[in-house]
């Protein structure tokens, strides 16, 4: 069964945290963020993430009333680049593979970017990470290049492709 998705809140708090930490010791290398750093943060950061600022908007997939996935966006600051947004955060569960799950993210992604009127989405996704970059290719994204050197996980550089996906081209 296809997962429901939904834009999370505060009341999703406790849930969100849980998938985030599932994903950062699960994907290490496909995040910014490490696990130790997660951990130590107040329940305020967390709080403050999903408090529904209009410059950011997080989304859960939730199955058998579970979250198990999460996609987020994040507009650009400043009147130069406010029409861009990059997608973080992009995780699902190892149950919640396969069940449409991550297309479910996506297409809630992509309509909130039209609703708050983005042209255009950047993320960036580990060189070697295929599979996602096969997903974001049929998602409508292109690759543009290649930041070296991006993350250092575990005293190894992850070079991440970076893409695109034009909103407005549609």
């Amino acid at each position: 069964m296809k997962p429901a998705v939904r834009q999370l809140t505060v009341a999703d708090v406790g849930a969100y945290r849980a998938l985030r930490l599932a994903a950062l010791a699960d994907t290490p290398e496909a995040f910014g963020d490490s696990i130790e750093d997660a951990r130590l943060r107040p329940p305020a950061y967390w709080h403050d993430l999903l408090n529904g600022l209009p410059d950011r908007v997080f989304f859960g997939a939730f199955a058998g009333g579970r979250m198990v996935g999460s996609m987020n966006i994040v507009r650009q600051k400043g009147e130069k680049q406010c029409h861009k947004c990059m997608l973080y955060g992009v995780y699902v569960a190892p149950e919640g593979r396969g069940t449409g799950a991550s297309q479910a993210l996506m297409d809630a992604v992509i309509a909130a970017a039209h609703a708050m009127g983005i042209l255009q989405i950047g993320l960036g996704v580990g060189v070697r990470n295929e599979a996602a970059k096969r997903f974001y290719q049929r998602a409508g994204f292109a690759a543009y290049g290649t930041e070296r050197r991006a993350l250092i996980v575990d005293g190894v550089f992850v070079d991440e492709t970076m893409m695109v996906k034009f909103l407005d081209a549609e």
